[in-house]
């Protein structure tokens, strides 16, 4: 009997892998993009909305039946949620599966605002950071309020700072690091040559500046007078300091790479722009502004890597950028289908190549160096596939 069970739950496991990759290349390669839309949409929230097991997932299940007593170490408003649903009388499974649907429609919702191409943008985010997403729960809810938010950013209509403003607040009270997105509003004053170089030389001069520090303070440990070290580490294990400079560097080069992939392609974009006169054309001038503010708010957040010493979790604020950036790249088809610039033959431009090969690899190379190169690839990626209520045949 155990033996069946076992059996029944390895294949439900793979069929889970079988549907990811095949739902995968759909997004990528077929044409019904609003059947193949919907359709991963659906299989995206079956894979959130029915986790178990992650890494993060006993903390999130603990706060939820035991909100009473974290109610200090939790954020007010994520506190006011965990009380709301348990007086409706929802275990941690219901309130999953109704957050989860609330966070794949906001998300949705803004990809189809902004694109035709929602299965492949939705495709890029299934690939990365999809399992990171389902795993940190709150932060992701939190992320979910300020995709509103970013609806006003984009359209910049009347109250528009306001309303944006009210979304981060919102945020902040269910994670307290969402309030940082306040820093995407940056490249809707300053312009783009001169928002690089400020964030560039403030990002310097904070990463010279917290390097010390953490070098120093890693020195400072391991001194035995008077018990020093054992004292500081005491204080240190109760902060967001207890990041030694070897691991600090590592979440740094990391933001790094995926930051200058990112840029990479945006310059493939640019150089198309320019290359076919793209500004002149007042049918395309949306799809600029788009691709302008979503690398302006890439730009925006460069100081982070220099304030890592005092909070590894500000990687998230890149994480979070992702959905936008696979926007942005979107734009390139978006623009190419409004320019009618179809194709007569079969052979694909070098364009579109280098864009679809370079956005799979910004994709794969942000789930290799945060999930696949670490423990997390079971705690995280495997877990997401192979820890799901629906497909454990048991």
């Amino acid at each position: 009997m155990d033996l069946r069970r076992h059996l029944l739950a390895a294949r439900g496991e793979k069929m889970l892998y079988i549907l990811a990759i095949a739902i995968f290349f759909a997004g990528i390669v077929l044409s019904k993009e609003k059947f193949q839309s919907n359709i991963m949409l659906i299989f995206l929230w079956i894979l959130f909305a029915f986790s178990y097991g992650n890494a993060d997932y006993n903390i999130h299940l603990r706060k939820y039946t035991q909100y009473q007593v974290l109610n200090s170490q939790t954020e007010w408003l994520y506190n006011q949620l965990m009380i709301f649903f348990n007086r409706l009388g929802l275990s941690y499974r219901g309130f999953l599966i109704i957050a989860s649907a609330f966070i794949l429609l906001a998300l949705f919702s803004f990809a189809r605002k902004h694109t035709k191409n929602t299965a492949w943008v939705l495709a890029m985010y299934m690939l990365y950071p999809f399992c990171m997403d389902v795993t940190m729960v709150r932060y992701t809810l939190a992320i979910s309020v300020v995709y509103i938010g970013l609806v006003f950013l984009f359209e910049g209509k009347k109250w528009w700072l306001l309303k944006y403003c009210c979304c981060i607040l919102i945020a902040s009270m269910i994670h307290l690091s969402s309030i940082f997105c306040l820093l995407f509003i940056l490249p809707k004053f300053i312009n783009l040559k001169k928002l690089a170089k400020i964030m560039v030389l403030l990002s310097l001069g904070l990463t010279v500046f917290t390097s010390v520090l953490t070098a120093f303070i890693d020195k400072l440990v391991n001194i035995s007078f008077l018990n020093i070290g054992t004292k500081l580490n005491i204080v240190l294990n109760a902060s967001d300091m207890k990041y030694n400079f070897r691991s600090v560097m590592n979440y740094r080069l990391k933001m790094l790479l995926i930051l200058g992939c990112s840029l990479m392609i945006y310059y493939i974009v640019y150089i198309w722009m320019k290359r076919n006169r793209v500004e002149e054309q007042e049918k395309i001038k949306s799809n600029v502004r788009f691709i302008e503010l979503a690398l302006g708010m890439n730009l925006s957040i460069i100081p982070l890597i220099g304030l890592l010493s005092f909070s590894a979790d500000l990687f998230r604020i890149q994480l979070s950028l992702s959905m936008v950036n696979y926007i942005a790249f979107a734009q390139y088809f978006d623009m190419r289908e409004k320019m009618q610039m179809q194709r007569e033959t079969t052979r694909v431009s070098k364009t579109t190549l280098m864009l679809v090969i370079g956005t799979i690899f910004v994709a794969a190379s942000g789930l290799y160096l945060w999930v696949l190169s670490s423990s997390n690839i079971t705690s995280v990626f495997r877990a997401l596939f192979e820890n799901n209520t629906l497909f454990s045949w048991q």
